[in-house]
């Protein structure tokens, strides 16, 4: 009686090897380029929240503020009233005015705590917290990559990575080598095996996929080309914006002066009414437009940070 045994290895052609050792790289940057990009949205939707906190919380404090000016006229208007130096009609309209600034600040309330209770729940802290509102967001000039751009950087490194090796005609041999015992002779059996495809369908597969790969190259400098722009434009806004911030913040400061002196003088009858709520309106008014234009900054900023891949801490 004789008997048989035969061995089979396939074996990776020269290359194919270091491809998917480059597949499992790309595969590790891809997943640590998606991380980085969900870290950086999260902080940057963070910073957003906060931004519209510490607004909501400064308008809060201008309308605590705003009430007690109008509590003090309306004492004043009623005491001027009694004294006979203020006609009715505007001791009413004082105490008018008063209403609607009590009704205004308990409106500020809610949204300030509507963004308070916002910024909380985005950040999964469930305790009642004290959040300073006066943090200033700073522009970052360390040079790196948008999240964005590293992720889509990595997605076509893998794509091309995963391209090549699909192309390939032939990825592997095999080798097979067989021994034959019968009772008159022996018989030793060697070879290999190659797997020729009958019909090469991938050339046209490669043609398709260095198309696909030129095509992801130039959407790949597209939008590094877009968010170039954009950061320039950023930059721009910025500029502009701190300007307009600092003539504000000037033209406050007199604004407050002159509020104070009208109101030194309503007491005495040196000023009437409807000059003292004029003073007083435009006074606030630019106080608003100082915090609505600390916050634009802040906005800014945190999105340009944002293209340059980096964040205040």
């Amino acid at each position: 009686n004789g008997y048989r045994l035969g061995i089979n290895q396939s074996v990776r052609v020269w290359g194919v090897g270091e491809e998917k050792e480059q597949i499992s790289r790309s595969l590790s940057a891809n997943a640590k380029a998606n991380v980085a990009l969900e870290r950086s949205r999260f902080i940057k939707e963070l910073s957003l929240l906060y931004v519209d906190y510490a607004q909501n919380q400064k308008f809060l404090i201008l309308a605590e503020e705003e009430l007690k000016i109008a509590q003090s006229i309306n004492t004043v208007s009623k005491e001027r009233y009694r004294n006979g130096t203020l006609s009715k009609a505007l001791m009413l309209q004082a105490d008018v005015v008063y209403a609607g600034t009590l009704s205004e600040r308990y409106e500020q309330q809610k949204e300030a705590t509507k963004s308070y209770d916002a910024l909380r729940e985005f950040a999964g802290i469930s305790e009642e917290i004290d959040i300073d509102p006066s943090y200033i967001f700073r522009c970052i000039k360390e040079e790196k990559s948008s999240p964005d751009l590293v992720l889509l950087s990595a997605e076509n490194e893998l794509k091309a990575s995963q391209a090549k090796l699909e192309t390939r005609r032939i990825e592997s041999i095999g080798v097979f080598g067989e021994y034959e015992k019968e009772p008159e002779q022996n018989i030793y059996r060697a070879g290999i095996s190659i797997p020729l495809p009958i019909f090469n369908t991938k050339r046209e597969e490669k043609a398709l996929q260095e198309i696909q790969i030129r095509q992801n190259a130039l959407y790949l400098k597209a939008h590094n080309d877009r968010l170039g722009l954009r950061k320039k434009s950023l930059i721009k806004e910025i500029a502009a914006l701190e300007t307009l911030l600092r003539q504000r913040q000037e033209n406050l400061k007199n604004a407050q002066e002159l509020l104070s002196m009208y109101r030194d003088a309503y007491v005495i009858a040196n000023v009437n009414l409807l000059e003292l709520y004029e003073i007083k309106n435009r006074t606030f008014s630019t106080q608003k437009e100082v915090i609505s234009l600390q916050a634009q900054i802040n906005r800014s900023t945190i999105e340009y940070n944002y293209l340059q891949g980096s964040y205040n801490e």
